[in-house]
């Protein structure tokens, strides 16, 4: 039961156990000071005894209300209401029942006949305005609660009911009127501020928000996060000195707090205003009174701001102080270390990003993705044994990682041990992973099956690879040589080479896969055509200069033929089968 009508109940209960015990004992008064207007007709129109039993029923129907019997008190309600229908307190009880029961239509009805009996009754009228919002029609409840106000203009309770009802209605405006009534009656008040603020944002008002904040900070000029609020929306109308200066008034109520450095720290970045910015936070940074948490969060947010703008060299150099700094005071936290070497990798210098990668594995053995980098930068820089090895043991800790296990395979391939190669790619291929990257994994492991003649098992990887991800220029291209070798499908190898070369133009490697299908096809002229332009790119490998030498051999120039072999060789000197061509011992 709604508890305003709970106590109204309880009032009435204890008004009418006096009645009855009056009633009871002398007879109903007749003097115009001693009984109502009502009880006068309600006298006129029935005996004595009818009242009494009526009221009786009344009582009993409230009681059976209390009781939540519905049923016993409609029985009771409805006798009393055949004698006692002129009375408020039976037809607000009435409606009351009807409106617990949901039945809205009889609760109004007998509602609205209690109104009618006692116009000025706040009570009654705040039950059809809850009657009309369990209906939907807020209107009308607007209707009861400005009626409620003509009686009571200053009725605070009511004024913030009807400002909540406007506000559900999308009546932003009109609810900003009824809270500034309130405000006019009550003085300056936080929670109706943020009322008002809240409405004005779903307006769109900026202007009339910033104009709500200043008038929370004259209650409490140093409450943070309401400075906070008033930069942001300074921000957003484009008055940037004016968020600058409250975020300065900020920062001297609270020189630690990290929400307003970065906020702060975001303007003086994008105003070039770098010493400022980088002064700032060395500060923040090199404080050991600040919690550790709020200073990673801090170094991590610039960081971010450096992998958006890596050509920003004012920028690498704030981010390279912040990180020096939190070294000194945190050097044996292991997130400072993975910062560290998130930076480094970011700034392309993989020496020192390995350095932090290390330390981070030291400090933080759980720590899955500083494993992963750590493989990854050994593996991009060229340390395939560093990588095999610290690869061993991340997939000690970090088991069954297709990440980790995959840049095992591949440092294995490159250093042409193929065997290791195709059992770390296999277990690789089984571990999750999404589709792209599984397509890649295949891929590899087609190269380490062609590279042990192992050609069934390199094309179903190749094709399972493709099937993955179609779009994969360097398996398409890689299957395709694999085909020329092999001088099958050649019709396929073209489509599939030609497909490559569409999706990365341009590519050396591509270009001569094609031209060495053409050449293995038998047309020469073709092969010549694209082996030149993977020559003329600037980035043809010791193979293509191979290729050239074979071409040229085959259109009757031995001459050329020999210049591209001898280029070949003296480019890769293991390439020990040119030197018969060659003529050389």
């Amino acid at each position: 039961m709604n508890l305003r009508f709970s106590l109204l109940l309880s009032v009435q209960i204890f008004y009418l156990i006096i009645v009855v015990v009056a009633c009871s004992t002398i007879e109903p008064a007749t003097g115009p000071e001693s009984s109502s207007t009502t009880d006068k007709q309600i006298e006129n129109s029935a005996s004595s005894d009818d009242v009494i039993r009526a009221r009786s029923h009344f009582i009993q129907g409230i009681t059976a209300m209390k009781l939540d019997d519905p049923e016993a008190a409609e029985q009771h309600l409805l006798r009393a209401y055949k004698t006692l229908h002129h009375s408020s307190g039976v037809n607000q009880a009435l409606a009351e029942l009807y409106f617990q029961t949901k039945d809205y239509s009889s609760g109004l009805y007998y509602g609205h006949k209690a109104v009618e009996l006692e116009p000025e009754n706040k009570w009654y009228r705040l039950m059809l305005v809850d009657g009309y919002r369990a209906m939907g029609d807020h209107n009308k409840a607007i209707h009861q609660i400005d009626s409620i106000l003509v009686f009571n203009p200053a009725d605070v309770e009511v004024l913030y009911l009807k400002a909540s009802i406007q506000t559900s209605l999308g009546n932003y405006q009109q609810s900003n009127e009824t809270y500034q009534r309130i405000l006019d009656l009550t003085g300056p008040d936080r929670s109706i501020y943020y009322q008002r603020i809240s409405n004005f944002s779903r307006l769109e008002n900026n202007d009339a928000i910033i104009n709500e904040l200043n008038k929370l900070l004259k209650l409490d000029e140093g409450n943070i996060n309401t400075l906070l609020m008033l930069s942001q929306f300074y921000m957003e109308q484009g008055q940037t000195d004016k968020a600058r200066d409250v975020l300065e008034k900020a920062l001297k109520r609270n020189p630690r707090h990290p929400e307003t450095l970065v906020n702060l720290t975001d303007i003086y970045i994008d105003r070039d205003e770098w010493e400022k910015a980088g002064e700032l936070l060395q500060n923040l940074v090199g404080d050991t009174l600040v919690p550790t948490d709020n200073r990673l969060e801090i170094v991590q947010y610039i960081i971010s701001r450096y992998s958006n703008e890596p050509e920003n060299d004012p920028l690498k150099s704030t981010a390279e102080k912040l990180i020096y700094t939190l070294l000194e005071t945190s050097s044996e936290n292991g997130l400072a270390h993975s910062m560290a070497a998130e930076f480094f990798i970011i700034a392309e210098e993989g020496e020192q990003s390995l350095q932090h990668l290390e330390k981070t594995t030291e400090l933080m053995p759980e720590n899955d993705a500083a494993w992963r980098k750590l493989v990854q930068t050994l593996y991009i820089e060229g340390y395939y044994d560093k990588a095999i090895e610290r690869g061993i043991k991340a997939n000690e800790h970090v088991p069954e990682d297709a990440f980790i296990q995959f840049f095992l395979g591949g440092s294995y391939f490159l250093k042409e041990q193929y065997e290791h190669a195709v059992n770390w790619l296999r277990s690789a291929s089984d571990a999750p992973s999404r589709s792209p990257f599984r397509s890649i994994i295949l891929g590899t492991l087609g190269d380490a099956y062609s590279s042990l003649d192992r050609w069934y098992e390199a094309e179903d990887a190749y094709e399972e690879a493709i099937i993955l991800d179609p779009d994969n220029d360097v398996i398409l291209n890689n299957y395709a040589f694999h085909l020329s070798e092999r001088e099958e499908r050649l019709e396929q190898a073209k489509e599939m080479a030609t497909r490559a070369l569409e999706l990365n133009p341009g590519n050396p490697a591509f270009l001569d896969t094609i031209g060495w299908i053409y050449f293995k096809m038998g047309d020469f002229d073709k092969a010549y055509e694209y082996i030149k332009a993977s020559i003329d790119t600037g980035g043809a490998s010791a193979e293509v200069m191979e290729h050239m030498g074979d071409v040229y051999d085959k259109l009757g120039k031995p001459d050329q033929a020999l210049y591209w072999w001898q280029k070949a060789l003296d480019e890769d000197t293991s390439r020990n089968h040119l030197k018969e061509r060659l003529h050389i011992n």
